[in-house]
């Protein structure tokens, strides 16, 4: 995570990586998830199984939907650094904050979802990763200058795919 002030605005940067839209990017598709998160490409979809399959996930989207000064953007991003497993770029403007999350095409869009959508809500929540990752057994690590991961983030992933995965079989029947 990359933070910068400057007049009145501060940017938070987690696993920060540019990205490219297209034009189907630009179409976005809503769903019966928050008002607040948007789905760009395909995801729409997707997402919507992981909301109807996941407990933790609909958690997570309920304290996304109660955050009224927060926006969220869903991408797929083929231009993801391969270092990186997803991305979420945050951007704050006063008391407004801005996540746009990005993730790869492909398998495992539960717990990588699950996990961006839990820094989502740590940024929320204000919690400041660059502090704590000085902290010995805070949970939050500098992956690179500026860059953090959590704990909390990588197990709120692992359980949303699981969840996801598990109750894949009942969905279906």
């Amino acid at each position: 995570m990359r933070i910068e002030s400057w007049v009145g605005v501060t940017v938070s940067v987690v696993l920060l990586c540019g990205s490219a839209t297209s034009a189907d990017e630009r179409q976005c598709r809503r769903s019966t998830l928050p008002a607040n998160v948007e789905f760009f490409s395909d995801l729409n979809r997707v997402v919507q199984r992981i909301y109807d399959r996941s407990p933790t996930f609909r958690s997570q989207c309920e304290r996304i939907a109660k955050a009224s000064n927060l926006r969220v953007r869903v991408y797929l991003n083929t231009r993801i650094p391969p270092a990186y497993r997803a991305l979420t770029v945050v951007y704050r403007q006063g008391i407004e904050i801005h996540a746009d999350v990005n993730v790869p095409p492909g398998s495992h869009l539960a717990e990588m979802i699950g996990h961006e959508f839990e820094h989502v809500l740590e940024q929320v929540e204000g919690i400041n990763l660059q502090r704590l990752s000085t902290v010995r057994g805070s949970g939050v690590w500098a992956v690179e200058k500026h860059l953090f991961e959590s704990i909390r983030a990588q197990d709120a992933g692992k359980i949303v795919g699981l969840e996801a995965y598990r109750n894949r079989a009942r969905a279906t029947d």
